[in-house]
């Protein structure tokens, strides 16, 4: 009732400010109404109370306004609260709408972040499988390279032990073989020596008998003459052959070796000494050159290899 009066203050003062010029306007009217015969008062009464009445039934009519404002106010206010309370209860629907949808929503990001973590949890495990898998299948690739190398490294082994022992056999029998040569070449080397020894020593022999009866041989000629006259023959027959250079001088005197073989060529010339110069040294050596080949002795037991010759042309 309070919360209509602040309400509708404006409305009932008004309504209150009407009635009460209503009655004062009656009131006035009535005192200066002219005088009308006695039965006049009784009209005035009747009016007053008339009047009364009326403005009973206003204020009764107005009660009733107002009795029913307060209705309507408390009804609107019942509809309010009720539009309130359902606005509340539909707020709090929508709330716990959005909530459950909030709820959900978080539910289904959960259920997808498991599902996503499930995946990320499965790949890693497929992930790991797979690098189990590679590393058993390089393990066993592994054992089987190394069963193979070992397979490999025993058959080079039995290989190389058999080539050993083929090689060793060989050896031996290389051995044997080359110790059974080596006997029998020292057993033929032994006899060849022998013979050799016996061949040597009858050559021995037999060249001392000819050494021996050529130095008597050459010792019978040298009596009679004939070694001087054999080197006088190749003396002569070197100045022959000989061709004198412009610096020679009177006097010379050189001793020449000469090297020759059985018929007599010349197979080596050496001026051993000399007054004379290089050029009369190689004129000399030109000349045995040219006189070769030598004389041959009167008699073969003077023959000499090595001869010495004194090439002296005024002599």
């Amino acid at each position: 009732m309070g919360e209509f009066l602040r309400r509708h203050s404006s409305a009932i003062a008004l309504s209150i400010g009407l009635h009460a010029a209503l009655v004062l306007a009656l009131t006035v009217g009535f005192r200066f109404m002219p005088s009308r015969p006695r039965a006049a008062p009784q009209v005035a009464i009747q009016a007053t109370v008339v009047d009364n009445e009326a403005i009973e039934r206003e204020m009764q009519r107005l009660e009733e306004l107002e009795q029913a404002e307060i209705r309507r106010q408390q009804e609107e206010e019942r509809r309010a609260r009720e539009a309130a309370e359902e606005a509340r209860r539909q707020r709090e629907l929508e709330q716990q709408r959005l909530e459950e949808e909030r709820r959900a929503r978080e539910q289904e990001a959960e259920r997808e972040r498991q599902r996503l973590e499930q995946l990320a949890r499965e790949r890693e495990e497929a992930e790991r499988l797979r690098r189990e898998r590679e590393e058993a299948a390089r393990r066993e690739q592994e054992r089987l390279a190394e069963l193979q190398r070992q397979r490999e490294e025993a058959e080079r082994r039995a290989r190389e032990e058999a080539e050993r022992r083929a090689r060793e056999e060989e050896e031996r029998r290389r051995r044997e073989e080359e110790e059974r040569l080596a006997r029998e070449r020292e057993e033929a080397e032994r006899r060849r020596r022998e013979e050799e020894a016996r061949r040597q020593q009858a050559e021995i022999e037999a060249q001392l008998a000819r050494e021996l009866e050529a130095e008597a041989q050459r010792r019978a000629a040298e009596r009679a003459g004939l070694l001087d006259q054999y080197i006088l023959m190749i003396q002569r027959q070197i100045e022959q052959n000989w061709i004198p250079p412009p610096s020679v001088g009177p006097g010379l005197n050189c001793r020449v070796n000469v090297r020759q073989i059985p018929s007599g060529e010349v197979i080596d010339v050496r001026v051993e000494q000399c007054n004379g110069d290089e050029a009369v040294v190689r004129s000399i050596e030109a000349a045995v050159m040219r006189a070769s080949p030598l004389p041959k002795p009167p008699d073969p037991s003077l023959f000499e290899r090595n001869l010495i010759v004194n090439f002296c042309p005024d002599c």
